[in-house]
């Protein structure tokens, strides 16, 4: 029962957010677009309702994959692999560099490296950028181009990296009207017509809602296991049931106890 409320609660922040979201996302395009001359657009906001309808259902089932995922019990394996990382005294780059997690991350993602911090430069990967362009062609309109999906996707790991920041609100604006409206309007003629503009609508909202969504949820789960096993062992159950997506986030922290403090700031 504990964990439906908690569910339902995430859900209604989540509509909220998206909502909200919207509106922020329709004032730039707005914005943009009589800017630079564009047709009326005045029957795009009745046609985003139901794309966004449709896209907050599809956030939430994201949203409760992920945390499902995110939240499964060690592997009998990974207990092991766990029990010997508890054994190094090092820090957690140090620990994580050892060669049984750098054989387990090769098990994991496919690819080599010669020590975690290597492997924290090397991200996102070409597998983590994989999974992401198999999730948006999921979800974009079916006519958005392979430019504007590599655009997406572009964004997407560039607003991760924002978000964790805790940036006010003009500076979100700002930044999805530079780093996706503008160069998703440059993908059409300059003369655009009113559903070149909802289709740019559109195909903003899902890169812009999924950051936010995919940080969030990953970080509460984070969250709760540092609060149950404490930080060191917390800490390295992330790192080994979430290795990729650990390994993103870890990576837009100069160090590990900077990344530890924005897993246990207030969640929102």
């Amino acid at each position: 029962m504990q964990r439906n409320n908690r569910l339902s609660i995430a859900r209604h922040k989540l509509r909220k957010a998206v909502h909200i979201l919207f509106l922020l996302l329709w004032c730039c395009l707005l914005t943009a677009f009589f800017g630079c001359g564009a047709v009326s657009v005045i029957k795009a906001p009745f046609e985003m309702v139901g794309f966004t309808q449709g896209m907050i259902g599809q956030l939430k089932e994201r949203e409760t994959s992920l945390i499902e995922s995110a939240e499964k019990p060690l592997t009998e394996s990974q207990e092991e692999l766990l029990t010997q990382l508890l054994e190094e005294k090092d820090g957690l780059d140090a620990v994580l560099s050892s060669q049984p997690y750098l054989t387990y991350l090769e098990e994991q993602i496919g690819a080599v490296h010669e020590d975690y911090p290597t492997y924290l430069a090397a991200v996102p990967t070409t597998e983590q950028k994989s999974t992401i362009l198999f999730t948006f062609k999921g979800i974009l309109p079916p006519e958005t181009t392979d430019e504007q999906i590599q655009i997406c996707m572009d964004f997407y790991f560039q607003f991760c990296e924002l978000i964790v920041n805790e940036p006010e609100s003009e500076e979100v604006e700002a930044f999805i009207k530079e780093h996706l409206v503008r160069p998703l309007m440059d993908t059409y003629s300059s003369k655009m017509s009113a559903s070149d503009t909802t289709e740019v609508m559109k195909i903003t909202v899902v890169p812009s809602g999924m950051a936010p969504l995919d940080t969030n949820a990953f970080r509460k789960v984070w969250l709760k296991q540092l609060e149950v096993y404490g930080s060191r062992e917390g800490l390295l159950r992330c790192a080994i049931s979430t290795p990729d997506e650990f390994a993103l986030i870890r990576s837009f922290f100069e160090d590990a106890a900077s990344f530890e403090r924005w897993i246990r700031l207030p969640l929102k």
